[in-house]
């Protein structure tokens, strides 16, 4: 039996071609199918057996087996499709580049040469420039003494107003947006930041550091990321919007993120059902129009929330790489079909650089000839039925080009506040749940808009506010270029 079917995982089409008369072809097809159906039902038994014995293992106090990845093999046993161009950019060859203009130089030495080795007829030429970088991370501890006065007639004492920047706090505002900066956007722990901190002679008990990470302005910040989030949803006739999982004080919750190429904003909710998406996409609308499409993944709860929908061609691609035929022949068409997906996925590109009528129509007909297609292996022919009844959202950019044929924007978005989760466990409480959708809001539309954030929060803690409003920056940025953008003082990252 195991000679029969090591016989068979070999076959190709043209051996089936060849072997396999009219009259049985139907029959081995059908012996192929129920064959390769048993293969991965033991396939996924042996997994969730696996994590069945994890589960009891884990239940009795015992480690589970570890996730250890097998080494990659440069033959597989399932030949995989070659990358496309759309799938991975193309390496550049890296040169280095020079960092004088670059660099804020603080303070300049002159090295005088040694006249002793120089000839008599030696004649300056000037200076040789050698730019070596380094920091200085010391203390700035200030002791205020504040003038104070006392009237025996009004027998009243008079005290001067420490600067507005630091109010009745011991810590200034650049110290409050170092630690900021650390915990959210280096994903450093409290306890590390601590360590740090005095490592470094500055006295601040754990309470105080975590009240300055979820507690100081916190009204003023999500105000900030209010309107980030209105802004953004003004600046694109688009959206993307993902989810994932997190937690919130041991409980299971959902961070939600709606973005484009000019903001992120992040929600953390107890659900991801449809009334969840709604609330975060309409709640207190007010001035704020209605975007007209959302481009997600094709999870049920994005369903009919906007007028229309575009889904992600990456996602459903995922879908025919998540096939594992065991058969070869069965391999081979899940190949050549997946190689048809991303040469088409390739001339949606071209038409959104160039649309016309003409391309319109004839990509709309490729896609019923592509997704009609008959193969002959079921569970492939099953994939494209679902695929060819997703169409009218697939197609979405041939009526607006301007819209992404993926929702990579949004995965990515995501990633950032995953990792965040990983290292910190989520949050405890409900006002650390509301300071990360502040702070990863506000830290990734900085990252779009090229603005430094530890520099923009210390901005919001000394109450200054002289610099540009995040909200005020995005319809800026989403009608310039980058070489523009640039051109106004701000890069791009």
């Amino acid at each position: 039996m195991d000679y029969i079917i090591r016989l068979l995982r070999q076959l190709t089409i043209d051996d089936i071609n060849f072997y396999n008369p009219v009259a049985t072809k139907d029959l081995f097809r059908d012996m192929m199918d129920a064959l390769d159906r048993m293969y991965n039902d033991v396939v996924n038994l042996k997994r969730e057996n696996q994590e069945l014995k994890d589960l009891v293992n884990s239940l009795k106090g015992e480690k589970g087996r570890p996730d250890i990845k097998p080494n990659k093999k440069k033959n597989k046993e399932h030949h995989q499709v070659k990358k496309s161009q759309m799938e991975t950019n193309t390496k550049k060859t890296w040169k280095k580049s020079s960092k004088v203009d670059k660099l804020k130089i603080d303070r300049q030495e002159t090295i005088p040469i040694d006249p002793s080795i120089l000839p008599e007829d030696a004649q300056f030429k000037g200076y040789e420039e050698r730019p070596v970088q380094n920091i200085k991370i010391i203390t700035d501890n200030v002791l205020y003494k504040l003038e104070k006065y006392y009237s025996p007639s009004q027998n009243k004492t008079y005290i001067a107003q420490m600067p507005d920047s630091i109010g009745s706090s011991e810590f200034a505002p650049d110290l409050k947006a170092l630690c900021v900066s650390l915990y959210f956007d280096h994903r450093v722990t409290e306890n590390k930041i601590l360590s740090f901190l005095t490592g470094c002679g500055i006295h601040i008990s754990e309470g105080t550091l975590s009240n300055i990470l979820t507690l100081e302005n916190a009204a003023e910040l999500s105000e900030e990321a209010e309107t980030i989030f209105r802004a953004g949803q003004k600046s694109t006739n688009y959206q993307h919007m993902d989810d994932t999982g997190f937690r919130v004080n041991g409980q299971n919750k959902y961070a939600h993120i709606v973005c484009n190429d000019y903001y992120s904003s992040f929600f953390i909710r107890d659900r991801k059902n449809r009334d969840t998406v709604e609330d975060i996409l309409l709640r207190n609308k007010g001035d704020v129009p209605d975007f007209d499409i959302l481009v997600t993944d094709d999870a049920k709860q994005f369903s009919g929330v906007t007028d229309e929908r575009a889904l992600c061609w990456i996602h459903e691609e995922r879908h025919y790489k998540k096939l594992t035929p065991f058969f070869k022949v069965h391999q081979d068409l899940v190949d050549d079909f997946r190689e048809s997906i991303w040469e088409y996925y390739k001339q949606l590109k071209e038409y959104q650089e160039k649309p016309t009528e003409d391309k319109k129509i004839l990509l709309n007909q490729k896609f019923d000839t592509l997704f009609n297609t008959q193969t002959g292996y079921t569970a492939l022919d099953e994939r494209i039925k679902l695929t060819r009844e997703k169409k009218k959202y697939l197609l979405t950019a041939l009526d607006h080009p301007e819209v992404p044929l993926h929702n990579n924007l949004a995965e990515r978005g995501l990633r950032s506040i995953v990792v965040k989760r990983k290292i910190s466990g989520g949050t405890k409480t409900s006002e650390g749940t509301t300071a990360w959708e502040n702070y990863m809001s506000i830290l990734e539309t900085c990252k779009k808009l090229g603005v430094n954030f530890m520099d923009y929060i210390k901005d919001i803690f000394s109450g200054e506010h002289t610099k540009p409003r995040l909200s005020d920056l995005i319809p800026v940025r989403s009608n310039m270029s980058d070489i523009e953008y640039i051109y106004q003082g701000t890069e791009v990252i």
